[in-house]
């Protein structure tokens, strides 16, 4: 399937997400912060970026905006993973061309259905679920 990078602080949720994500058949790398991530992304190339907004150090806004900014990345599709569900927090999202933005809590049919999307080159911004991942 897809090579994904997924940035996230919170470990209880790197869990869940990782183990999903492979049962899917995913190749799944977790990473705690945003300068992790970057290191990562930079090394495996992944197929797609999830990221959390708020974490530690580098977030998820500036490690898009570093993203955006290197030719070599650029292309990779990022998905915002974040409890944010402000219409200001999209509007800031927007600003650095996620694919998609998916609030928290979410189901796994919606984490499925978004990657699956953004793998065959569709946005899919997806709406708040009606129950926890």
């Amino acid at each position: 399937m897809a090579k994904i990078v997924f940035c996230e602080d919170e470990k209880m949720l790197q869990t869940l997400y990782s183990a999903f994500l492979r049962t899917m058949g995913h190749e799944v790398h977790m990473v705690a912060n945003g300068f992790e991530g970057l290191a990562l992304i930079e090394r495996e190339r992944p197929d797609v970026i999830l990221t959390d907004i708020s974490m530690p150090g580098l977030d998820g806004f500036a490690l898009a905006a570093v993203i955006r900014g290197k030719p070599m990345l650029a292309s990779i599709p990022i998905i915002f993973v974040t409890a944010f569900a402000q219409k200001q927090d999209r509007e800031e999202a927007a600003r650095y061309a996620p694919i998609s933005y998916l609030v928290k809590p979410f189901t796994k049919a919606a984490l499925r259905e978004t990657i699956a999307a953004v793998l065959r080159g569709e946005s899919d911004e997806s709406t708040p679920p009606t129950k926890r991942f």
